[in-house]
């Protein structure tokens, strides 16, 4: 009798784990084709927009050249970010180098800022007066929603995102 017990509970956990995995499995990349198909290229915000294949190349040329210009700026982002935890961790603090540091990188923010500022306006400035008001009824659903970023989840550590639950990052 015990063993007829302890059989069917395997059998019933072995199949519990499978229907587990198969459901996993189904929910990845479940958002559409936008996400992994085709379109990926054009972001998530343009997949259903009906592009022309005229609007398609121009975004696609301007998000080259904003990726050009954009790049070393984040890499120097990323080095005074790096040197500023340098100085940080040093037992006597230089105070004057920190604060020039995050002058720079308060500098290079602004300038990354406008950046994607111009760029977001000269990709606007190429869709069609339908176009802007699907784009802007999409981000409004966003903010009521908590959505954020690119990755489509709330701001958890999981997904990297700069809202809730990024916790303290100081010393």
């Amino acid at each position: 009798m015990n063993t007829r017990v302890i059989k069917t509970a395997g059998v019933l956990l072995l199949g519990f784990l499978m229907i587990t995995a198969v459901n996993a499995q189904n929910r990845q990349g479940g958002r559409g084709q936008g996400y992994n198909g085709a379109e990926k290229s054009y972001g998530h915000q343009f997949a259903k927009l009906e592009l022309s294949d005229e609007q398609k190349t121009e975004i696609t040329s301007l998000r080259t050249e904003h990726y050009k210009e954009i790049t070393p700026l984040k890499n120097k982002m990323a080095e005074l970010k790096a040197r500023e935890r340098t100085l940080l961790s040093e037992e006597s603090v230089d105070m004057k180098a920190v604060n020039k540091t995050i002058d720079e990188q308060t500098d290079l923010m602004n300038s990354m800022r406008k950046l994607q500022v111009e760029q977001q306006v000269a990709v606007k400035s190429l869709l069609t007066d339908e176009q802007l008001m699907q784009v802007q009824q999409r981000r409004q659903f966003a903010k009521r929603t908590g959505f954020h970023g690119k990755s489509g989840h709330r701001g958890s550590r999981t997904y990297g995102g700069a809202g809730m639950g990024r916790g303290y990052r100081g010393i």
